[in-house]
């Protein structure tokens, strides 16, 4: 990653901070045995909260938040960067991925109490975001949620449902989009919600994916929230959203890219041990080789796109097309590894102990979420190449 990081950032003023991510990084895998990941990976609590610690007490969670409100700085590529290294190892942080996106539109819109109240303390750890935006009969269509949040005296009583939440018990606050009394089509606001009020209440379901994160169904009985729980101005939460949705899909990517790189290492070294005809390895088949070859090729093509998009959104530029088609040939590039990793394995690969299937389930949910790449290739189609508009 040193000389990938070099050749991508050779005259860019944060190249020692991203010089020493990496070396932080490698420095935090390296406390952990080489198999940890399969630990982590399916659902070790433990190992998940021992890595979690370790970035924390680096200070690498600090990545993307301005030095004044106590972070490190260097924009969404330390961030992008941090995730994409830890995940090569099996070890990356999805709670850093959540109060990334999370993060995004508080530091931009937010007041100054907001950042040091909400923001400062997911640096040390000391409070975690989950996102609180998709809805059971709206599902993509966020505009078509029915959550409400109505203004009563010096407070916000809110009241509807979200469903498929990440860590929804595991965290403090909630990155909340919701409807309030502006009656104009289109018009959604954000708050920060305490999700420990009273009227909030969780319903674990039944998905298991990986590194034993748990999703939920969250409902909102008159929850009562302060006048400051409000991000920036009513009614405009739609734009803040889909300005951070751009910074999610890029850390997602990141956090998945890595997975596809895991899977190669471990098959590679599985198929060179294993022999079956004779003295020859099965890594030697032409049959074995090409699936992974091509997948390899997928993947370091989808991570040119990864930092491609990072540098336009850290440039302030247009990062829509580019943090969409990364998201579509990221989680393409690793379900297309992962799928070849396991018919390398054969038996052993649909063995929960080697790993292989909590991969691709990982590989899997990112052609589903945070967004399916149905709704990707309609932005691409619509966007970017000028076509009309399909949905």
């Amino acid at each position: 990653m040193r000389s990938f990081i070099k050749s991508i950032c050779a005259n860019h003023e944060n190249l020692d901070l991203y010089l020493g991510v990496i070396d932080t990084a490698e420095g935090i895998i390296k406390q952990f045995p080489e198999d940890a990941w399969r630990q982590k990976i399916k659902g070790d609590r433990v190992m998940n909260d021992e890595v979690n610690d370790a970035i924390i007490n680096t200070g690498l969670m600090g990545l993307g938040v301005e030095e004044k409100y106590g972070g490190m700085g260097g924009g969404l590529m330390g961030q992008v960067l941090a995730t994409d290294v830890f995940s090569q190892s099996g070890l990356a942080s999805f709670a850093a991925v959540l109060n990334s996106f999370c993060r995004t539109p508080l530091l931009k819109y937010g007041s100054d109490e907001q950042k040091t109240k909400y923001a400062m303390p997911t640096i040390t750890g000391d409070k975690a975001f989950c996102i609180l935006a998709t809805e059971p009969n709206a599902g993509t269509n966020t505009f078509n949620i029915t959550t409400k949040a109505v203004k009563q005296g010096d407070k916000w009583v809110l009241n509807g449902q979200k469903t498929f939440i990440t860590e929804a018990a595991d965290s403090d606050y909630g990155f909340l989009i919701a409807k309030t009394e502006i009656d104009v089509p289109g018009a959604l606001s954000v708050f920060v919600v305490d999700m420990k009020s009273p009227g909030v209440t969780l319903h674990p379901m039944n998905i298991d994916i990986a590194a034993g994160e748990k999703q939920y169904n969250v409902f909102f009985d008159d929850v009562e929230m302060p006048a400051d729980a409000l991000v920036g101005e009513e009614g405009k939460g739609g734009k803040y959203m889909f300005e951070g949705l751009n910074a999610e899909r890029l850390m997602i990517s990141a956090w998945a890219i890595g997975y596809s790189d895991l899977a190669l290492q471990a098959t590679t070294t599985y198929v060179n041990d294993r022999k079956l005809f004779g003295n020859k390895a099965i890594g030697s088949y032409q049959s074995v080789q090409h699936p992974l070859a091509k997948a390899k090729a997928e993947t370091d093509a989808a991570r040119l796109m990864i930092y491609h998009g990072v540098q336009l959104f850290d440039n302030g530029g247009e990062a829509g097309p580019a943090s969409n088609m990364a998201k579509y040939l990221t989680s393409t590039a690793v379900n297309n590894m992962c799928d070849a990793a396991i018919q390398c394995h054969g038996g052993s690969g649909m063995d929960e102990d080697t790993g292989m299937l909590a991969l691709w389930r990982i590989s899997r949910v990112v052609r589903i979420a945070p967004i399916n790449n149905e709704m990707i290739l309609n932005y691409i189609a619509e966007h970017v190449i000028g076509l009309p508009k399909s949905y």
